[in-house]
């Protein structure tokens, strides 16, 4: 009799811890997709991005640092520079992958892109196993080009402001988005004990400083 109760109180607890589970928000939110695509912030970062990539003539050796080439399990690729997670850390990460796979173009001796290329010293840093370094060598590279499209997309004042609001908008989300990370115990964030937001979200802090 006791062991029949036992098992009841068993089975009754694994159930209720099963609900639990299934009905943690978190847990939910973490089997979608991250759409950002349709945000029209993330499609400017986007696009910037992607410009200036081409714009530079990137090297494919550089690219493939940023985008995790060399890690196995496809949802960890991001993590090597990005918070998995924050809308506009895809949107960044989508910019690389994009001109990572461009096609030559037409009778154009093998060319695929504009630009010298970056200094490849940079190359060691992004590769480097200290995350600060990681991810602040790649931000040099993004930044520049998000508000060189600010500039040259000439947003009026009220534009920038909503602008930089945006960015520190996802500045805090992507800071607790990166502190759940900790707190699961992701490897790849364990030590980005330095780090609040994304690089592409410290545009803001740039528009800032540039007065805008």
């Amino acid at each position: 009799m006791k062991i029949h109760v036992l098992t009841i109180t068993l089975s009754c607890l694994f159930v209720f811890q099963s609900n639990s589970l299934a009905a943690d928000p978190r847990l939910e939110a973490s089997k979608k997709a991250v759409e950002w695509q349709k945000d029209e912030t993330c499609q400017f970062v986007f696009f910037a991005v992607l410009e200036g990539l081409y714009r530079d003539g990137i090297q494919n050796e550089i690219v493939d640092a940023v985008i995790g080439e060399k890690i196995d399990k496809k949802e960890n690729k991001i993590k090597t520079h990005f918070v998995f997670r924050c809308e506009l850390c895809h949107a960044t990460y989508e910019a690389f992958r994009t001109y990572r796979n461009r096609p030559e173009f037409l009778d154009a001796k093998g060319a695929s892109t504009f630009g010298k290329g970056a200094d490849l010293k940079l190359l060691k840093e992004l590769q480097s196993k200290d995350a600060r370094t990681r991810i602040y060598s790649m931000g040099r590279l993004i930044r520049p080009w998000i508000m060189q499209r600010i500039e040259e997309t000439r947003k009026t004042p009220a534009e920038k402001t909503a602008m930089k609001e945006k960015f520190a908008s996802y500045a805090r989300e992507g800071k607790d988005i990166l502190r759940a990370h900790q707190q699961a115990k992701d490897g790849f964030y364990l030590d980005w004990r330095f780090y609040g937001s994304c690089q592409a979200c410290e545009a803001a802090k740039d528009l800032g400083k540039k007065g805008f």
